[in-house]
């Protein structure tokens, strides 16, 4: 009965290293899967704190490949990605306020990770111009009409200057 009873927990015991081993590699896996869309970048690295700048660039990294994916993908006509691509905007405002800490802590990285990062956000302006070109096609300017509206504003701001001036000479 003895030697039974230590096999069971013999076994117990083997079952859960293994089980723990295999639950630390999922989340492992988990950790290292790149996102693929803003929706997953935002749940990943929104609020997110970096302990260092190789951290905090490679996020940057990753977060630039999703832009560039999606920007390829609203090229070629999804309007999901395009959507994405429009709402960017918000998780680069958030992840260019911590880059002012990171570009201090590590100057040299840093330049270097802006300056391979330009290169390859400028391979896409072309796609960007041609997926937001429709939302700007069909405006004309006429040229007369915006300069009436133009000296209209200038007026009204001419005569609040004059208004501040007076009350500022009646005190």
């Amino acid at each position: 009965m003895k030697k039974l009873s230590y096999l069971i927990l013999c076994v117990i015991m083997i079952i859960s290293v293994f089980s723990c081993q295999n639950n630390k590699k999922t989340e492992q896996t988990t950790k290292s899967k790149p996102a693929e869309t803003l929706e997953e970048l935002n749940d990943k690295y929104s609020g997110k704190e970096f302990k260092d700048c190789d951290e905090f660039l490679a996020a940057g990294d990753e977060i630039i490949d999703v832009y560039i994916k999606r920007v390829n993908e609203a090229y070629n006509g999804n309007e999901k990605a395009k959507q994405d691509v429009e709402d960017f905007e918000t998780l680069m405002h958030e992840f260019d306020k911590k880059a002012d800490k990171f570009s201090l802590d590590c100057p040299e990285k840093f330049d270097k990770w802006a300056e391979k990062t330009d290169k390859r956000v400028a391979e896409i302006t072309e796609k960007l111009i041609v997926i937001f070109y429709d939302e700007y096609q069909g405006l004309e300017w006429d040229d007369e009409e915006l300069e009436k509206e133009l000296q209209k504003q200038l007026d009204e701001l001419n005569e609040d200057l004059k208004k501040v001036q007076e009350e500022g000479t009646e005190l």
